[in-house]
């Protein structure tokens, strides 16, 4: 399925929500000022109630955004529902979501966009270290698409936009991750897309439950973060 418009006329949306950690989000923030953009690239950055330094970051980051930032955490499903009402308004080709824990390659919208272009796929997650997951979750690229097709993708991804247009959400009051994830498995439900992994697209995920990046924090604040929001992990604070 080929592009609509040249790819200079394209309009993306990409979603970063934080809470806490706020030595990730720096980091974050850095690889997405350093990305080549094909096109109109726009952040939806938002502090969900962190008490620290991340709004700080947010509206430092020299990038074509918008910053929302809320006293109060209110979990990433219902400020995943925010973004979705914010850009259907909007004529959005694409929308993304990424984590304030993960660091991207400058090339990775320009990839992800390659395989758009010469596929119908609905779809993407770019791959993620030290996980390795699009080796994990998906099959062989048969048809020589340029994706590993797949039943699920992972916390990151990137879609067309189409696929949200007639969709309705619902917000609960959920804490952690789940119920992000339960969004993007409604819509694959309801719509039906192809999806998969990009191989070659590879993202740090700095703050991976295993603790096995390099870069990865191992602090008390930390550890409390992740049974916060409800993301077991496979390591103790340092002490």
């Amino acid at each position: 399925m080929p592009l609509l418009k040249p790819r200079e006329q394209l309009k993306i949306a990409i979603l970063l929500s934080a809470h806490k950690r706020p030595e990730y989000t720096k980091k974050c923030i850095a690889s997405l000022e350093a990305c080549i953009k094909p096109c109109d690239v726009f952040f939806y950055l938002v502090d969900d109630g962190s008490g620290d330094f991340t709004t700080c970051s947010l509206v430092e980051a020299k990038l074509h955004n918008a910053v929302f930032t809320y006293s109060e955490p209110n979990g990433l499903r219902n400020r995943c529902i925010e973004f979705f009402e914010y850009v259907k308004q909007r004529d959005f080709d694409f929308i993304g979501k990424i984590d304030n824990d993960c660091v991207v390659p400058e090339n990775w919208i320009t990839r992800l966009l390659d395989v758009f272009e010469k596929s119908d796929v609905g779809i993407l997650s770019p791959n993620v270290t030290p996980s390795n997951a699009a080796y994990q979750y998906g099959k062989e690229d048969k048809e020589g698409n340029g994706y590993l097709p797949a039943e699920i993708v992972g916390g990151l991804w990137f879609m067309r936009s189409e696929l949200i247009n007639d969709m309705q959400f619902e917000k609960h009051d959920t804490n952690g991750l789940t119920g992000a994830t339960t969004l993007l498995r409604q819509i694959v439900t309801e719509k039906e897309p192809k999806i998969g992994w990009v191989p070659d697209v590879i993202v740090q995920d700095i703050g991976h439950w295993s603790g096995k990046h390099p870069e990865h924090i191992k602090t008390v604040e930390h550890e409390v973060y992740s049974k916060t929001v409800g993301r077991p992990i496979a390591w103790k604070a340092q002490s």
